[in-house]
């Protein structure tokens, strides 16, 4: 997953190409050999990219089914007091948000609320968006809608907030960027829409919906759609040229459905492992979840619902990256398996797609551990 598809200057970006990133968690007691053998090719992994890359804190976790194999905390979470990265740290997770927003979307089929081949305009009557885009084509980038993240006033959004009209009103003046349906191209555009068409539809905010649909069922109690407690979260941090300062925190209401959830990897890996497993969504819903849009994606795959798609070593996997100010994450699923990653990161100029990919190299393409992927 190397292909980036917005500037790395940008604060809030997904990042596509091919990786996978790990960790688990070590019980109480000795470790086995085989967890030994695991850690110390997970923290080789982890601790060259932290030096490589400079980035003051990470947390890296490998589970399969479910069950954590091995999870770590490595460097800071605060420069500042120097507190170490606890595996269980708070970290914001930008754009893997959307494929909580794309659930939402298929609980709400499922309902019989809507259905994903509607038009933008049947449920966002009110500003002037082009009929011929459908839900589909949101969930799946392929709509042409401009990504309100490269407007002008974006910096005024992050510091201050913005209402869901000011910011539909301004993606519903922009020119398309293509003829609905006959290409892809990244846009947050689409699931700030998709988030206002939840709020809508049920008459609750998006973050009521995700504690009723989501947070509650599955037991996540350390992920936030507000911002998390701060004694239990990462500071998050860029580099301004001198060195690493806190970065700009987004107003919730700048990220929304699109980017503005919190989590830590034992949530994350909660999350994928329902995903996968009918916990979440139903089948046939998570089936076209996972079914490609037809576009190949800058660094190979394609896109589903809110999930990129891909192959390592030749078998299926669903994964996303984030990127928002002050923080970088990745969750991926080896689907035949369950077997999981995930890698967060309070740097927002760091490239955890390198962390997955290495790691995911070393453990699955080595006879002792490939039992694990």
């Amino acid at each position: 997953m190397t292909c980036v598809l917005r500037s790395r200057s940008s604060l809030f970006l997904l990042s596509i190409g091919l990786a996978l990133g790990f960790a688990g968690c070590g019980g109480s007691g000795s470790p086995s050999p085989h967890q030994a053998s695991l850690g110390s090719i997970v923290d080789g992994v982890a601790q060259a990219a932290m030096q490589q890359q400079g980035m003051p804190g990470m947390t890296v976790a490998l589970a399969k089914n479910g069950t954590m194999l091995y999870v770590q905390g490595y460097g800071v979470s605060d420069l500042t007091t120097r507190q170490a990265t606890q595996p269980s740290t708070i970290f914001e997770i930008g754009s893997v948000t959307k494929q909580f927003t794309a659930a939402l979307i298929m609980k709400l089929q499922e309902q019989g609320q809507l259905h994903v081949d509607d038009s933008i305009a049947v449920h966002l009557p009110e500003y002037n968006f082009p009929s011929a885009i459908t839900l589909r084509m949101m969930l799946t980038h392929t709509s042409g809608l401009a990504d309100f993240t490269s407007f002008p006033q974006l910096g005024d959004w992050i510091r201050n907030g913005v209402s869901e009209a000011t910011v539909l009103t301004a993606v519903s003046l922009a020119p398309l960027q293509f003829q609905p349906g006959t290409q892809y191209s990244y846009s947050n555009s689409n699931f700030f829409a998709l988030g206002t068409i939840i709020e809508k539809l049920t008459g609750q905010s998006y973050a009521a919906n995700l504690t009723r649909y989501i947070f509650q069922p599955l037991g996540l109690m350390m992920t936030y759609y507000s911002l998390p407690p701060a004694d239990q979260s990462a500071i998050g941090y860029t580099n301004n040229g001198a060195g690493l300062v806190p970065a700009i925190l987004w107003d919730r209401s700048a990220a929304f459905a699109t980017g503005a959830l919190s989590s830590n990897v034992y949530d994350l890996v909660a999350w994928d492992n329902a995903l996968i497993n009918g916990k979440v969504v139903s089948p046939a819903s998570f089936k076209a979840m996972t079914t490609s849009n037809g576009f190949e994606i800058p660094g190979g795959g394609s896109y589903g619902f809110g999930l990129a798609l891909a192959t390592f070593n030749n078998r299926p996997i669903i994964w996303h990256n984030g990127q928002i100010g002050g923080f970088t994450a990745e969750t991926a699923v080896v689907l035949d398996s369950g077997f999981a990653v995930v890698v967060l990161t309070n740097d927002q100029d760091a490239n955890p797609d390198t962390v997955v990919l290495n790691i995911m190299s070393a453990v699955c393409n080595s006879p002792q551990l490939s039992g694990n992927c």
